[in-house]
């Protein structure tokens, strides 16, 4: 059974309804309480889609296997998305197993890019208001408001190579748009392989440095934890 996608830009990110439901024929509106994860597809079969991620704070590998089929002409193999799924009694959320899958979005996805940070002199000119940042697994996952323009803008996390020797190499969100702009907010997801890193002989984790508009952050450490399958 395909999979419905919940909604669908070929931009940055997208938004989420908050429930899904639906509606017997012969009584009250009946809603199946969600949750929602980004997530990687691992493997798309004709049994259905499987999926991982951990636990914010957890090594933990979870794996979820859902019958339903992930449109691969959107997000491939590999990719993260949004998943909406409801686990099946007597599972609890963040047990490995089946699930059933509600819906999807896409998201963000992007490597973690190399350079030094003087190539970017401006790179605090535009801010994000950041509204959540986590790991799972390799992936940094970032959740933020940014300046709405229809225009190409540069969004992106690279290391800066002068500290790749170090324990927690220095990571920069870059965001520059075209030129500053006073217009409204929209929300966006995304989600960075940082595995790059592990490849480092002395690497620990990273910091993380942006301009951060909401709580006015000026960096986040992360640590890259041994994962447990």
């Amino acid at each position: 059974m395909k999979l419905h996608l919940l909604r669908h830009t070929i931009t940055a990110l997208l938004l989420l309804p908050l429930l899904a439901g639906c509606r017997d024929t012969d009584g009250p509106e009946s809603v199946t309480p969600a949750v929602y994860d980004i997530v990687c597809l691992r493997q798309i079969d004709q049994s259905g889609s499987t999926f991982t991620l951990t636990k914010p704070q957890s090594d933990r590998v979870i794996t979820y296997t859902a019958p339903q089929l992930i449109d691969t002409t959107l997000v491939k193999v590999g990719d993260r998305l949004m998943l909406a799924y409801s686990t099946i009694p007597p599972a609890e959320p963040y047990q490995s197993g089946p699930v059933t899958a509600l819906g999807y979005s896409t998201v963000y996805n992007d490597p973690l890019r190399a350079a030094t940070i003087d190539s970017f002199p401006d790179w605090k000119r535009d801010p994000v208001y950041l509204l959540s940042a986590w790991m799972s697994e390799d992936f940094l996952n970032l959740r933020a408001r940014l300046t709405f323009d229809d225009r190409p803008r540069r969004l992106f996390v690279m290391v800066d190579t002068m500290t790749i020797d170090t324990p927690y190499p220095a990571c920069y969100l870059i965001h520059q748009l075209n030129e500053p702009i006073d217009n409204f907010e929209r929300a966006y997801y995304l989600s960075i392989d940082m595995s790059a890193l592990r490849r480092l002989p002395d690497c620990r984790g990273f910091r993380l440095f942006l301009r951060d508009s909401n709580l006015m952050l000026d960096s986040l450490t992360f640590d890259l934890k041994k994962l447990k399958y």
